[in-house]
């Protein structure tokens, strides 16, 4: 299907591959105990439930809003310490003493409180 010029077929497939790139990307790169980056929004429901779950959930949301480009996004780490220091988190989560130790709650700069996505943090213009 053509729209406005724009082939959303092939724009799809090429956002399916990425994310499936993602998930292979984070099998190596992600928590050793975490389970494979979901992709859709019902495997990332899924695992919304608390503890490390709902983190790898929360970040590969925020992996799909930046085209699931892992190499311009935060690392896992540095995401869950930002998610761990959001005041919008659930409280299973931001109580959870295991977490707390393996993410430090650290602020990350980009990261949006309304729904816990990153975004590129815009750079101030020179006058």
């Amino acid at each position: 299907m053509i729209v406005s010029g724009v082939d959303l077929l092939t724009e799809e497939r090429g956002e399916e591959k990425n994310a499936r790139r993602a998930r292979k990307w984070f099998a190596k790169n992600g928590p050793a105990d975490a389970l494979p980056l979901p992709l859709c929004y019902d495997e990332r429901e899924a695992l919304k439930h608390g503890g490390l779950d709902h983190i790898v959930a929360l970040f590969a949301r925020s992996l799909a809003g930046q085209s699931y480009d892992w190499r311009k996004h935060p690392s896992f780490y540095d995401y869950a310490c930002g998610v761990m220091a959001s005041k919008n988190i659930i409280p299973d989560v931001k109580n959870d003493e295991e977490l707390k130790k393996r993410f430090p709650p650290s602020p990350l700069k980009g990261l949006q409180e309304s729904d816990l996505c990153w975004e590129p943090p815009v750079m101030a213009r020179l006058n």
